[in-house]
């Protein structure tokens, strides 16, 4: 099947997108209002997007009634916020948060997680995470009246202890497995992992394809 993008209806366009492109972290985003009112919503339309500078990258549309997100309306204001990964810890919170919950509420009355200080932004991050990434914004950009990407700096990761190796000071791959997006309702978690380093060119001419064979289990 060829699909042309200028051919399909922007329901479709995601449904495809979404699919396709697979398994995405989902960023469960802490943010606040002028009153200090928290709310706390996934979006699966994220990764990390450079070093130098630091940054994320979110992907967030309009609601169907087409005003904006809560989460939107508050980085424009306060312009900081919180990229909470998600593991088996709090997956059940951030199903929760997901409903359409009312705006002069907070996700996280009803999400049974809790809210500590961050170190360098005045939005708090969730406790339970396992990492949480502070942000502050780098930039908006409106691409549309319904969709808008927000590139958050990086300013401080927290890493919970048990996921560090206390003499290398690396995370440990097979203790850290946040949820990953698939399509509609469907989600899930890292699956076998294995580990190869990027062949030389010296490697690729001597072993042909061979040089990109992977580990055996």
């Amino acid at each position: 099947m060829d699909l042309l993008l200028k051919d399909l209806s922007v329901k479709d366009r995601y449904k495809f997108l979404s699919a396709v492109v697979i398994p995405r972290p989902v960023a469960f985003v802490t943010t606040k209002n002028e009153n200090g009112l928290y709310n706390a919503a996934p979006f699966s339309f994220f990764n990390v997007f450079s070093e130098d500078p630091a940054l994320v990258v979110l992907g967030i549309s309009t609601r169907p009634n087409g005003k904006s997100k809560d989460t939107v309306a508050n980085i424009r204001s306060i312009k900081q916020f919180v990229v909470n990964m998600v593991d088996a810890s709090i997956i059940g919170a951030m199903h929760i948060a997901s409903a359409d919950i009312p705006s002069d509420e907070s996700e996280i009355d009803y999400a049974g997680i809790s809210l500590v200080p961050s170190k360098t932004v005045d939005v708090k991050r969730i406790e339970q995470a396992p990492v949480s990434l502070e942000c502050q914004l780098y930039q908006i950009m409106d691409l549309t009246e319904r969709r808008s990407l927000i590139l958050g700096e990086v300013l401080a990761i927290h890493i919970a202890d048990e996921l560090i190796d206390p003499e290398s000071k690396r995370l440990i791959p097979e203790k850290y497995s946040p949820i990953a997006r698939l399509f509609g309702e469907y989600y899930a978690w890292l699956g076998d992992r294995y580990a190869k380093s990027i062949p030389t060119f010296e490697e690729v001419k001597a072993l042909g394809l061979k040089a990109g064979d992977i580990p055996k289990k």
